[in-house]
């Protein structure tokens, strides 16, 4: 039964939105009169608004702060909307709470979401509560958290003296000589080389589903996991720096023999949240082969990833022709132990060692320093260049040069018409081609360039345990005893990889690079065979390149004779 109808009009509004509190009172007649109160309330706005939607760039949030103890922050604005559909930014007005604060956080003027790395879980479609006068609303976030313990990969967890590469001793290190020969102590001040190894650290990045029934969540998939190598390098240790170091966060080196372990700590509290054992060995190893590539350019094709729809497969491979004179080829150098382990030379002090570069026909290629390159002269093709590395002038025995190894690296020369030269440029610098999926790479005389590149095909008795070493042609001994024109430089090897992807691990793939932002790492694919890496993942709002295929990278394999790297890139969206 309806008593009675009332029209409210508010005469002026003060904000953006207000609501107005109206108390009722029931007073009944009669000497003992009962009152009874209640209230109401009556929002007032401006505007008919009749819906409220939190939006965000991305919906997934990578907790990297727990690696790094730096926020990852999501900015979030707020709009009403109007019945004719028009928007209203009521960012400012706007009240906002998370449902769970163990997993995402939310800043008190409800301008953005976080994570601080204090954080113990991650989720799928974790709701984060946003209401404004009589509207409301929710805004799903997933949060993937990383798996603990990380996983640390040593591309040699033993490491050993090298014989016969003799490095000044340095003023902290106390003399230790290891020689089985007395002739080794005539280098005063020097000491043998230890081995070096790359390090890197993954992990998967993992998120609880909505129904706790279901399995774990895995980011991009449970065969992939994200390298997270430069995100952590400044709370990577060894624990007794008496035997070995770490350079640059990625670099192992020994220094005495010993047992001791690399950890990667807390940025937030004291624990340990990963631990490798390493090794360094009473015994020697010696350098068997000297690889060299002499490099062009580069190459880049794209395909979709057969085993992600969010994923792009970007081949990057070398070129080993120059095709105009005076262009330039970069050198880049590895180096193979009796151990059969395989090691990019530029991870090495460049003044612990002395490479010269030789022409062998001064016709067609000739070398200029500072830094080394080969530049082309006339046509022809073979071992065209020769690389002997010496240990360093202040270790040297006596006035006979120590040789540690020698090399040779092939190049075809084969000049093309000024018209059809890339630029039309006499100095030509590596450029990237994409290639369609399922066609072929072509020069500019539309002749197939299979035949200009080593392909990759394995060689039976070396190694192959890195980034940079799959990027290597094959390993050949010099035999030629052609006359030749010497040039010492003093310089380590050229590698293509940014961050030095020689890296010598076992059993992973698809490693990718997010560079150094927050938030972000890189990611590598486990399984199948496949080359090293900030984070991937749709709609992070960071920088998704670099990702590398590791597809067929165990530890010892066989050497290629070309770099072919795959990199796996995340594709966003409709992008």
């Amino acid at each position: 039964m309806e008593i009675m109808q009332l029209d409210f009009e508010a005469e002026e509004l003060s904000g953006q939105s207000e609501s107005q509190v109206i108390t009722w009172r029931l007073e009944l007649p009669g000497k003992a009169k009962m009152v009874d109160e209640g209230t109401m309330r009556i929002y007032t706005t401006q505007r008919d608004f009749v819906g409220l939607a939190p939006l965000v760039m991305d919906t997934e949030i990578l907790n990297t702060a727990v690696l790094t103890g730096k926020r990852v922050i999501v900015p979030v604005r707020t709009v009403a909307v109007e019945q004719d559909g028009s928007v209203t930014d009521v960012s400012e007005f706007t009240d906002c709470r998370s449902t769970n604060e163990d997993i995402l956080k939310v800043s008190d003027r409800c301008d953005y979401v976080f994570v601080n790395g204090k954080e113990m879980r991650g989720k799928v479609r974790m709701a984060v509560n946003f209401t404004y006068s009589y509207l409301s609303a929710q805004l799903e976030m997933t949060v993937w958290i990383p798996r603990l313990p990380l996983q640390i990969e040593v591309s040699d967890s033993e490491l050993s003296q090298i014989k016969g590469w003799r490095v000044p001793i340095v003023a902290s290190k106390r003399t230790r000589w290891e020689s089985e020969e007395e002739e080794d102590r005539k280098g005063k001040g020097c000491m043998l080389q230890f081995q070096h190894a790359l390090v890197r650290v993954l992990t998967h990045f993992v998120a609880d589903q909505p129904d706790q029934r279901e399995q774990l969540a895995y980011f991009l998939g449970e065969d992939w996991q994200v390298d997270v190598t430069k995100l952590v390098r400044y709370f990577l240790k060894v624990e007794d720096p008496r035997i070995a170091r770490l350079q640059a966060g990625r670099v192992l080196s020994g220094r005495d023999v010993g047992v001791t372990t690399i950890q990667v700590m807390s940025p937030l509290s004291d624990s340990i949240l990963a631990e490798k054992t390493v090794t360094v060995l009473d015994d020697k190893v010696t350098i068997t082969e000297l690889g060299v590539q002499l490099v062009s350019g580069l190459s880049l094709s794209l395909q979709l990833s057969p085993g992600s729809n969010r994923a792009i497969v970007a081949t990057t491979t070398t070129q080993e022709v120059l095709q105009s004179p005076k262009q330039e080829a970069v050198i880049s150098s590895w180096i193979q132990f009796s151990d059969g382990s395989l090691t990019p030379l530029d991870i090495y002090d460049p003044s612990y060692y002395i490479l010269t570069v030789m022409s062998l026909d001064e016709g067609v290629v000739s070398v200029r320093k500072s830094p080394a390159v080969v530049v082309a002269e006339g046509e022809g093709q073979g071992a065209l260049v020769k690389v002997e590395m010496v240990i360093s002038e202040s270790c040297q025995k006596s006035k006979r040069k120590s040789t540690l190894a020698v090399g040779s690296g092939t190049l075809k020369v084969r000049f093309q018409p000024s018209s059809q030269r890339p630029g039309n440029r006499g100095n030509s610098s590596s450029g990237g081609t994409s290639k369609p999926q399922g066609s072929s790479n072509y020069n500019n005389n539309g002749e197939d360039n299979d035949g200009e590149r080593n392909p990759l095909q394995p060689q039976q008795g070396l190694m192959n345990s890195s980034a940079t070493e799959r990027e290597e042609s094959a390993l050949r001994k010099v035999t030629t005893t052609a006359k030749s024109t010497v040039q010492d430089v003093v310089l380590g090897s050229i590698s293509s990889s940014s961050e030095g992807g020689g890296d010598s691990l076992s059993g992973m793939g698809n490693i990718v690079d997010v560079g150094n932002s927050a938030g972000s790492g890189s990611i590598s694919k486990e399984g199948g065979p496949s080359s090293d890496g900030s984070v991937i993942g749709q709609g992070l709002g960071k920088d998704h390149s670099n990702l590398v295929d590791y597809t067929n990278f165990p530890s010892q394999v066989e050497v290629p004779k070309r770099k072919d790297m795959e990199v796996e890139v995340e594709v966003e969206g409709t992008t």
